[in-house]
């Protein structure tokens, strides 16, 4: 994906409500700093109880970006939970006449796979206009890879630590795991077979990760992933009987013969990588090396 100096980028809100502009003020400024022109959506300021507006209306805003041609990507102002009950609103044939990547994180997340599922559509999982904006200066590491991606340029990530060895490549799925299996049971759960599959977590119950990872080893195609990649679990609380995270993650692998990576940096941190949701990777889990190859 290039996206030229000058383009025109909807500024939308699929999931939680912001009201103010305000909060989004560093955001914006910064995509104007790097050549980016920001258009609000028609229902982006809207508030309707946790959510901006009602599905339909955010359903309308993404529809409405992808229909316009002078847009040429669409940017999530904050995640936190909602996008999941657009998803039967969206127009899936008018979104994959119309080509343009959706860039957010952690609930956004569900938008991305369901859009990729139905329309085999790429997106940008990993930048949020609020969560990295909460200081004065964007993350260097986010920046770098952000704008390595958006500007057309290859990137090579060597980040975690080697869980189990080999070379792989396939097309890369990365999700918050709560958001991911939001989706179970339903038609915009995307495919696994041939997937390099990244997951994360926050604020999260030890069993519930426990339960989670167990449910993900239970869905169709899982055991047709080409790699798994564990990135960051971070404030993960649990009683003393509950065991450990390492626990959770011997358990989950337990038979499961592909490359992994763990402790890659992806998630609820300061810093991590923006990733392509659906793009061709190469990944060395030796090495603990991602190779994007652009969309």
């Amino acid at each position: 994906m290039i996206l030229s100096k000058n383009a025109k980028v909807a500024i939308l809100a699929p999931s939680a409500q912001i009201g103010d502009i305000g909060k989004i003020e560093k955001g914006l400024n910064y995509l104007k700093s790097i050549g980016l022109v920001p258009v609000l959506g028609e229902n982006t300021l809207k508030q309707y109880r946790y959510m901006a507006g009602t599905d339909k209306q955010r359903a309308d805003d993404i529809n409405s970006a992808f229909a316009d041609s002078e847009i040429k990507a669409i940017f999530c102002v904050r995640a936190a939970a909602g996008a999941l009950r657009i998803l039967p609103y969206l127009d899936y044939e008018l979104i994959k006449k119309n080509p343009k990547p959706i860039i957010g994180f952690c609930d956004n997340a569900a938008l991305q796979a369901a859009v990729y599922e139905k329309s085999g559509i790429c997106s940008l999982n990993g930048f949020s206009l609020t969560y990295d904006f909460k200081s004065d200066e964007l993350d260097e590491k986010i920046k770098k890879s952000f704008e390595n991606i958006i500007f057309g340029k290859n990137e090579e990530i060597i980040s975690g630590k080697c869980r189990q060895s080999g070379h792989t490549e396939g097309r890369l799925i990365c999700s918050n795991l709560t958001t991911l299996l939001y989706l179970a049971g339903s038609g915009y759960f995307p495919s696994l077979s041939g997937k390099i599959l990244l997951i994360e977590d926050v604020h999260e119950r030890m069993h519930r990760i426990d339960m989670m990872l167990q449910q993900l080893k239970q869905q169709p195609d899982f055991d047709k992933l080409n790699g798994i990649i564990l990135g960051q679990f971070t404030d993960i609380q649990g009683d003393e009987e509950d065991g450990s995270l390492e626990n959770c993650f011997n358990d989950f692998l337990q038979d499961v013969n592909v490359p992994v990576i763990q402790n890659f940096e992806f998630g609820h941190t300061k810093s991590r990588y923006v990733l392509p949701f659906g793009a061709r990777v190469i990944m060395n889990a030796d090495e603990c090396r991602l190779s994007l190859k652009g969309f």
